[in-house]
């Protein structure tokens, strides 16, 4: 969650760039409109049934800290046109980008 707090933290920049964070969880509902009320100017999805994880291949099986599954992290920049500009998924379950650096992406590869 540090991450997310970190990208909450910077939400102005990412309303400069006409950008919005979309954070994908694989938890319920509940757990999702939990985390939405921790970081409103993100928006989080709750994606229990793993339909979207599923099909953009993110799902890492038993790796939760409790031994559930959990999703790779993964930054898709998407245009309003849908899209997809940029991807990065890292090599370790624990690694993920700054928002420094998905700023820097932004500026990169989006139109």
């Amino acid at each position: 969650m540090i991450e997310l707090g970190q990208l909450e933290g910077r939400h102005e920049d990412f309303a400069r760039r006409n950008t919005r964070v979309i954070v994908i969880s694989i938890e319920g509902l509940d757990k999702a409109q939990e985390t939405q009320g921790d970081f409103p100017h993100l928006l989080v999805l709750s994606d229990q049934s793993r339909t979207l994880s599923e099909a953009i291949g993110v799902v890492h099986p038993q790796f939760a800290p409790d031994g559930g599954d959990t999703d790779d992290p993964t930054t898709i920049l998407v245009d309003r046109y849908g899209v997809v500009r940029w991807l990065y998924r890292s090599g370790q379950v624990i690694a993920r980008l700054s928002p420094d650096e998905v700023l820097q992406a932004i500026d990169q590869h989006m139109p």
